[in-house]
């Protein structure tokens, strides 16, 4: 199976037909903040899709990370134009920003999924969904709903893949105080401040003050012997990157292992496995790291190969 994969990824790839992604608006007011741009005034949610030849064999879901533009995502990888060469839709959704408990963005998700399979008559069990930071954490996030509250989601994610999200959300407000007290990165102490005063708002404070909030919103929980939410993804097939340059983040942002996501990623991929998961697999880079502009940075897109992600997706496609 796998050398069927791999040589169908390579045919797609020796047949490529370029295509410019549709823009579809959805709404005209972003009442919860979920897209933020450099026109303060805008208020609008769409999203682009990339469709294929023929009929659409499943779809791609790909969400940018915090604070990233729809058409940046497009410049920093192929996996879009991979995934239409294999006959799927591809659909970015305007989600840059968002909130805490996520409950706006699954809402705006389903708007767009139901759009979607209505138009194409899609397959309600071949969606894949992914995204980068903020975009995995939503990724992930859905997909544990999906499972966790039977029908509350138009779908059930067949899989599920993020590049280097942040999962538990008591280790992060943790971390954000170490980067705050370290007082060494504007960015870091800027990011920090704001991820702790959302928390402040929607989950009434510290882990410490409200234990509960905190397992109850985490994509995984390190403290809970099953991971907190992390076991509504036992069944469903999940692949995560991340890149732990410890001397990049020893040198830029004075942290240590005990900050970075891989630590998480790490964990969860491992109870994942212990507990049954084979479809459960983490990717490890080194060095691969950067930013649009070319800046070196560890917590970037380009740590996700997409041929590797595209051979992925395709073999859960052919379970």
């Amino acid at each position: 199976m796998h050398k069927l994969v791999a040589l169908l990824l390579l045919l797609s790839c020796l047949n490529s037909n370029g295509q410019k992604p549709e823009k579809v608006l959805v709404s005209q007011s972003d009442t919860s903040g979920l897209y933020k741009t450099s026109e303060p005034d805008s208020n609008t949610l769409f999203y682009l899709k990339m469709v294929p030849g023929g009929k659409p064999a499943g779809v791609l879901v790909i969400l940018p990370g915090s604070g990233e533009m729809v058409e940046d995502v497009l410049k920093q990888i192929n996996l879009h134009n991979l995934a239409v060469r294999n006959n799927l839709l591809v659909i970015f959704p305007s989600i840059n920003h968002g909130t805490v408990k996520q409950v706006a963005e699954h809402r705006f998700l389903d708007t767009i999924f139901k759009q979607v399979i209505r138009q194409y008559e899609l397959p309600l069990n071949k969606f894949i969904i992914g995204g980068f930071s903020a975009g995995g954490m939503l990724a992930l996030t859905y997909t544990e709903t999906a499972h966790q509250y039977k029908d509350s989601t138009v779908i059930i994610p067949l899989a599920v893949f993020g590049v280097d999200p942040p999962l538990d959300y008591a280790h992060l407000w943790n971390h954000c105080k170490k980067d705050i007290g370290r007082n060494f990165s504007d960015p870091a102490i800027q990011e920090a401040k704001s991820i702790m005063q959302s928390y402040r708002q929607e989950l009434g404070g510290s882990p410490e003050e409200f234990p509960g909030n905190y397992a109850k919103y985490s994509i995984f929980s390190y403290s809970m012997n099953d991971g907190g939410n992390a076991r509504y993804l036992i069944h469903t097939p999940v692949l995560l990157f991340t890149e732990p340059d410890i001397l990049w983040q020893m040198k830029n942002r004075h942290r240590d292992f005990y900050d970075l996501n891989c630590a998480d990623i790490s964990a969860m991929i491992n109870l994942l496995q212990t507990e049954g998961n084979r479809d459960a697999e983490l990717v490890v880079t080194n060095n691969k790291g950067r930013r649009l502009n070319g800046m070196r940075h560890p917590h970037s897109w380009s740590i996700m190969d997409s041929s590797c992600c595209m051979a992925w997706i395709l073999k859960q496609l052919a379970r």
